[in-house]
């Protein structure tokens, strides 16, 4: 099982894990859902808080045997403050407590995306010479100043190509590669 913040999240995995799989880097049934395998959290908090309702219905199925290996895939944000499980650290910590209470007898694995996955899926756009010229425009329209994060970037680049150039080969994807093929195998 695999549990993400929200379903911009759950569309980036699905669409990697289909290149894995194309690439035969994970071998699974051709007629696989890779939805099926992923649990949107609502957001940060939620996913890092051990008594929400979704990790009671996944209980369950850990219980019976149906899961046994999670992997938990979200931000680190920007802010480091200790409540808010912000910055890389402190994600870090808020994980590690949420894995100690939920006690669930199963193999556990974490990535977390420096600051967050636009940050991360911006800067592996396959195309450098276009990302270049598309952060000029970015620059000239002020984006990041009214919006200090990449999500406008990420998703205005999403609308203008529906099939994103991002660079699966790039190997800032190295890891969280490496920890979904361990995940499927």
């Amino acid at each position: 099982m695999i549990f993400v913040e929200g379903n911009d999240d759950k569309k980036f995995i699905v669409s990697l894990l289909q290149d894995l799989k194309k690439n035969k880097k994970i071998i699974v049934d051709d007629n696989i859902n890779f939805e099926n395998y992923i649990e949107i959290m609502g957001s940060k908090r939620k996913l890092l808080d051990s008594n929400n309702p979704k990790y009671q219905k996944t209980l369950m199925k850990v219980e019976y045997g149906e899961i046994t290996k999670a992997l938990f895939i979200f931000d680190s944000d920007f802010e480091t403050g200790d409540k808010n499980c912000n910055g890389m650290d402190q994600s870090i910590n808020c994980y590690k407590q949420l894995i100690k209470q939920l006690n669930w007898n199963i193999e556990f694995n974490f990535h977390i995306f420096h600051r967050n996955l636009d940050y991360f899926l911006v800067e592996t756009i396959k195309d450098k010479k276009c990302y270049e010229n598309f952060d000029k425009l970015v620059k000239c329209l002020e984006v990041e100043e009214t919006k200090p994060n990449k999500k406008p970037i990420a998703n205005l680049y999403r609308d203008l190509y529906p099939y994103p150039k991002f660079d699966y080969s790039d190997e800032k994807f190295d890891d969280i590669k490496q920890k979904l093929i361990n995940l499927f195998n």
